[in-house]
């Protein structure tokens, strides 16, 4: 046969050269080699090619390129297409790769490569066979939630060709048109596909035993949780949104049991007040002095967003749209990956990704209506109120002036009565309140190949509150952006937000709560009086004065609005080396501002006693931030046998935060001027504008191990050491560690055709620590004084830094167990954990003569304990058409303070002076109220009776009688759920309930007792007037009407307290891909309606939302893909 190196075009046979042109080749080629022997030998140098759908002749020559050997081959390589994907390997590999299935050999002579074809008759045979030629074929490998599998095996059935999927489940594998693929990875059942001229082919997984259908998204690495030892997790915005639309934070709460929030009792449902968050219980004191306004809640956990630290703030103002995943991290093998800030848990927020094709687009409508939730209060109509204040003796004079005063007195008592007789019966509780309503919006686009995706979202939300000129308006736009090409992958996100807060111009909810309703706000033309009623200047009557019209001062220019915007952008970047190691790195910026005004206008009723150049204030306050946070982790994953997975990382971070605030309280402004601090005569008396600024650092270096040994047995191991400038600058180091084994007894060989899908053990303990403290706590802190002597200008002591403050670590131990039976159709999940926090910081008060006002120090301990359940069950279970499941969350709690000795007298002295029912003592809980035990009230004298410290009754009150009394946390709260779905059909029905703790019932004590001759004018409970004692012999929970002392905190204030509430029902359709959808264009719709706090069924009568009123809610999401 002869080679022509030259002639390209040939069709087919090749005809004989003209002996000249054979001449010339051969002497070319001779003059190539000898050139060649004059080159250094390099050897078989090593090659890399990235080729898809190119012919063969190019590819030939791109390897000439990088191996410097010359080739010769027929013409007919032109019209042969190739894929190949090769990096670093040998000449022979490349080209073993290059014709595999095609019709050539190829042999090597020294730096000569000389290809050679077959017969005629054979390449015609081969060319129009279906296997034109070998390519490489590509796709990804997942497991059903689509998480990236790596280390799967991937071979062509018959033959020796294989490779591994890399850590990001990417493979790429040399095969033909007609070839099997083979798919198989540890755990999950080996799939063969027909690869039928496919060029990617993505393969999805499916679990040999029942899928355990949860990740665990750290925010640093996503683990599968079947190798993981630790407490975690994993809800899905789908999940989410079954609940509510609200807030993540709201509906987290009724999917797991370790999240609760605290009901808010003065500010009910405020848009504008952030919730108490806790995440099992208490590691820390929650005094106000360790606090700052730039700091946090010391109980409040951890929250990542996007693998990035962020503030609870923007959880709950976060699009629920765009979030595709909440983790909840609970122990220490799960949360010791965050060492110092990890003690009270992590909550791990993770938005949706692009993903490729062509684009998408999602419109989401979410819409509510809030309505005012009054059924708990239980005040005084307007003849009831009447006759309580005469009963009680406020219309009987007996100071000075008794004839002249008694004349007003009963003058007062029969407008009055005439003001009732004539039907005036205002309800002041309905004036202040409306109707809310939200309405949000929420686009995302998304689309791109496998190399570059994109998405861009935007987002508004309107939400108008329950009580007039209450709001909240919030927006933000994203742009994601995700490049991906052969070992590097790089992410970008940027959000920008921004939000605007508005309180009420009514004040105080109370203010119109506590109104008189024998009063009218309005005068006989219809206009708003500025007092309700008034006394003449000449009478002094205990307990009398002028009563101030709440609906008057709401009627002026009174503002008190927030505005924010924040800029944010995170990059992320892996380079993934091999299929074992990788590199990962990220940075984050932020920029944010906030900037309040508070504005009480001259004419308002609460400067009537203030000098004339001190009436009206204006308050303004900005705080800005910035801060950057970068990390770098290395993730070395490798599996030595079949059986035996190793994981380990290696990471550190570094972050900085800087904050400034500028506030400024102006007094004094004419009448009739707008909220401009230019018309102030004045800044607030002995005041100055004020500025505080803060720099905060830290960094750490993080070490993780994870070994898992046939699926069945986990080891996990990690080590933290933490640096911050929140502590003192002698103790700004501490290491922090966690361990933990788990066995997965389902994959063992006694159970593999059992009923038994999920049966695991595990524990760990570690190490985490807390942060939520104000960073002054270790810094002394000075200022100027404002006028000087003859030594000139001073400075004082602001507050007392402590150089050698501790860390506050909190020591955990969890167990649990996770089980599934019949095809997933009974599950649960139990734990139970210790968390020993040691030492706490605390803030003392010295003695006065220190001139320090305070200082903070370690002292004393808290144990908490608690155990927490999550079952489901589904009586009647069928896929493809009904399926109705029920649940129960149930969590119980218990804390204990330890070795506090007396370290803390000046603060319980403080708690005392304040009517705090709260104590730091030592073997007692943050939960536990203290008061003086109360035997009831006499029923001759209508006088209390106590009980004192050695068990006898008595009238007088001693402080050194109080005592634990009741305690606050409930024996057990939860969520009882029931979940039905018929094929797009969805009903959800979720009841809260709370037994066993106790309440200290405000009401009771505020508005039945402890009403004197100065509140008497205040509406107050129905049982003031129908449940206190009035006649010798009456048996009464209550002491006598007649007497307006004040009563002392004792045990008739508190109760149980028991409930259950209707937290959230829910009904939803979801039409995918239909024809009716497909003729509109429209991939899916998905429509639901929601029923929130609908209901709240309680064995006490207490107040709830004494500032702000709390909501019944009706609500709807429609959400449309194109």
């Amino acid at each position: 046969m002869k080679i022509n190196a030259f002639n390209i075009a040939m069709p087919c046979a090749w005809p004989p050269l003209p002996l000249k042109i054979v001449r010339i080749m051969k002497l070319t080629t001779i003059l190539m080699l000898f050139a060649l022997l004059q080159v250094s030998a390099k050897g078989f140098g090593q090659i890399t090619l990235n080729e898809r759908s190119v012919s063969l002749e190019n590819a030939l020559r791109n390897i000439e390129k990088q191996s410097e050997y010359v080739f010769f081959y027929p013409g007919k390589l032109r019209d042969i297409k190739v894929s190949i994907r090769l990096n670093n390997v040998p000449l022979k590999a490349v080209l073993d790769a290059c014709f595999k299935n095609l019709p050539f050999t190829y042999k090597v002579v020294k730096k000569t490569v000389v290809i050679s074809g077959l017969e005629s008759s054979s390449y015609a045979s081969w060319s129009n066979s279906s296997a034109l030629a070998a390519y490489t074929l590509s796709g990804k490998i997942t497991d059903s939630l689509g998480t990236p599998l790596s280390g799967a095996i991937l071979k062509v059935r018959g033959t020796e060709t294989k490779t591994t999927s890399d850590s990001q489940g990417r493979y790429y594998l040399t095969v033909n048109g007609t070839d099997v693929l083979v798919c198989s990875y540890i755990g999950f059942k080996t799939q063969e596909i027909k690869i039928q001229d496919r060029r990617i082919i993505n393969v999805s997984l499916l679990e040999t035993k029942t899928a355990l259908g949860e990740i665990v998204v750290t925010g640093m690495m996503d683990r599968r949780k079947e190798n993981f030892t630790g407490a975690a997790v994993t809800i899905s915005g789908d999940q989410l949104k079954a609940i509510g639309n609200q807030n993540i934070i709201q509906s987290l709460k009724t999917l797991d049991p370790s999240i609760i929030v605290v009901d808010n009792n003065r500010m009910g449902s405020n848009p504008n007040t952030l919730p108490t968050i806790e995440l099992r219980g208490k590691t820390g004191l929650s005094q106000t002095e360790l606090k700052d306004q730039f700091g946090g809640d010391p109980n409040q956990p951890l929250f990542i967003l996007d693998g990035f630290e962020s503030d609870l703030r923007t959880i709950v103002d976060l699009d629920m749209n765009r979030v595709a995943s909440v983790t909840i991290l609970k122990d220490a093998a799960s949360t010791a990956l965050y060492g110092a800030r990890a003690a009270n848990g992590v909550v791990v927020v993770k938005t949706k990704v692009p993903l490729p094709g062509t684009m998408r687009l999602s419109y989401t409508g979410d819409f509510r209506v809030e309505m005012l939730d009054l059924s708990d209060f239980n005040l005084m109509n307007a003849a009831e109120k009447l006759e309580f204040e005469r009963l009680s003796g406020r219309f009987t004079n007996s100071g000075i002036n008794s004839y002249f005063n008694q004349a007003i007195l009963d003058t007062l008592y029969y407008a009055r009565l005439a003001n009732v007789r004539r039907g005036v019966n205002t309800d002041w509780l309905r004036i202040p309140g409306q109707t809310g309503f939200t309405n949000a919006h929420s686009i995302y686009a998304d689309g791109g190949d496998e190399q570059i995706r994109y998405g861009v979202g935007l987002n508004f939300r309107n939400a108008s509150g329950l009580m007039k000129g209450s709001g909240r308006q919030t927006w933000g736009a994203n742009v994601d952006l995700v490049y991906g090409k052969n070992k590097v992958s790089i992410a970008n996100k940027l959000y920008v937000s921004g939000y605007r807060a508005d309180e009420s111009p009514y004040g105080s909810f109370s203010d119109f709560s506590r109104a008189s309703p024998y009063n009218t706000p309005y005068d006989k033309a219809g206009n708003v009086l500025m007092y309700l009623e008034t006394l003449p200047r000449t009478s002094i009557i205990a307990g009398f004065g002028n009563i101030g019209n709440p609906l008057y001062n709401a009627s002026l220019d009174n503002q008190n609005r927030s505005t924010s915007l924040n800029v944010q952008n995170n990059l992320q970047a892996t380079v993934t080396f091999n299929n074992s190691l990788k590199l990962d790195g990220g940075i984050q910026l932020n920029k944010g501002g906030l900037k309040n005004i508070t504005y009480t206008p001259p004419e308002h009723t609460m400067f009537q006693n203030s000098a004339v150049f001190e009436r009206g204030s204006y308050r303004q306050t900005r705080i800005d931030n910035f801060s950057y946070n970068a990390n770098l982790m290395l993730t070395f994953a490798k599996a030595f046998t079949e059986k035996s997975l190793f994981n380990a990382n290696l990471r550190a971070d570094i972050e900085q935060r800087e904050d400034e605030s500028i506030g400024l309280v102006a007094t004094g402004f004419p009448l009739g001027t707008v909220a401009d601090p230019s018309f102030a005569f004045s800044y607030q008396p002995n005041s100055k504008p004020q500025r505080a600024h803060k720099l905060y650092r830290r960094n750490n270096v993080l070490a993780s191990v994870n070994y898992t040994y046939d699926q069945r047995i986990v080891i996990d191991a990690t080590y933290r050491l933490d640096g911050s400038t929140a502590f003192g600058s002698q103790r700004q180091y501490s290491p922090f560690w966690s361990a933990g084994a788990a066995w997965n007894i389902h994959r063992e060989h006694f159970l593999e055709n059992s009923t038994v899908g999920l049966l695991r053990l595990r524990g760990n303990a570690g190490t985490t620590g807390n942060q939520g403290f104000a960073d002054i706590s270790s810094i002394s802190t000075y200022g100027y004084t404002t006028n000087s002597n003859i030594l000139g200008q001073g400075v004082s002591i602001l507050s007392f830094g402590n150089e050698t403050l501790e860390w506050q670590k909190t020591f955990q131990t969890s167990v649990g167990i996770d089980f599934a039976m019949f095809n997933n159709r009974l599950s649960a999940t139990l734990n139970a954990y210790n968390k020993y926090s040691n030492p706490l910081v605390v803030f003392i008060n010295p003695s006065s003569s220190t001139g320090i006002a305070g200082y903070a120090t370690n002292a004393g301990n808290l144990t908490t304990k608690g155990l927490e359940a999550n079952l489901r069950f589904s009586p009647y279970f069928n896929p493809n058409g009904l399926t109705w499941s029920v649940g129960l969350l149930a969590s119980m709690v218990r804390s204990k303070y330890g070795d506090f000795n007396n370290a803390l007298n000046s603060v319980n002295g403080q708690q005392l002076a304040n009517n705090s029912l709260i104590r730091y003592t030592d073997g007692h809980s943050p939960d536990d109220i203290w008061a003086v035990q109360s035997a009831g009230i006499d029923p001759g004298t209508g006088r209390e009776i106590f009980v004192n410290s050695n068990g006898q009754n008595t009238f007088t009150y001693n402080v050194n009688d109080i005592k634990v009394i009741g305690n606050s946390r409930p024996d057990v709260e939860g969520v009882i759920s029931s979940n039905l779905s018929y094929k797009g059909f969805q009903f959800g029905v979720n009841l809260r309930y709370s037994i066993g703790g106790d309440l200290f019932n405000d009401a009771l004590y505020n508005k039945v007792e402890n009403i004197d001759i100065n509140s008497l004018y205040l509406n107050q409970d129905k049982r003031a007037l129908y449940s206190r004692w009035q006649n010798a012999g009456d048996r009464s929970q209550f002491k006598g009407i007649s007497l307006t002392d004040r009563s002392p905190i004792s045990s008739r204030f508190v109760q149980k307290n028991n409930f259950i509430a209707g937290e959230s029902f829910n009904i939803g359709y979801w039409m995918n891909n239909t024809r009716f959808t497909k003729k509109l264009g429209i991939r899916s719709v998905r429509f639901n309606i929601y029923m929130n706090d609908i209901f709240r069924i309680a064995n006490v009568k207490a107040e709830r939302g004494i500032d702000y009123p709390f909501a019944n809610t009706i609500s709807s999401s429609l959400n449309i893909s194109f």
